[in-house]
């Protein structure tokens, strides 16, 4: 190996790591990774069908209901949502371990709020299909 090509591996090999680490830092997120009317992040997997989707303001609040699917198992994503939304200041009122009964054929649900909002996150699943039927409402 030549003094040449040993200079250029010692001096670009750093330059590219450093770069690579800039591009994965730098990335956006992407629109896929929020529901685009509730500041609630979509589980990896998820993708938002915006077509389902409905807010209404008022001066009460806003009602607002979102849709997601994907082909996750349904207990992944309860667990998921019963993680996430307690470090987004959600407070876990109940869930289907705790007495929620779950509606419209769901198999898995949670309840939680925070400030004057009610969150209900409803999980049905249809052959390998999982979808997650978010509901925001005023108290």
């Amino acid at each position: 190996m030549t003094i040449s090509r040993l200079l250029k591996i010692i001096i670009l090999t750093p330059l590219w790591l450093v770069f690579s680490c800039f591009v994965a830092l730098a990335a956006p997120l992407g629109s896929d990774d929020m529901l685009n009317d509730l500041e609630i992040p979509l589980m990896v997997g998820l993708v938002e069908n915006l077509e389902e989707s409905m807010v209404f303001d008022s001066p009460e609040g806003s009602i607002v209901i979102a849709q997601a699917r994907g082909e996750i198992n349904p207990s992944k994503i309860y667990d998921y949502y019963r993680v996430v939304l307690p470090s987004l200041s959600w407070k876990i009122i109940k869930d289907s371990q705790n007495k929620l009964k779950c509606e419209d054929g769901a198999v898995y649900c949670l309840k939680a709020k925070r400030d004057q909002e009610n969150l209900i996150v409803s999980i049905k699943t249809a052959q390998k299909t999982s979808m997650v039927i978010y509901s925001l409402s005023p108290f």
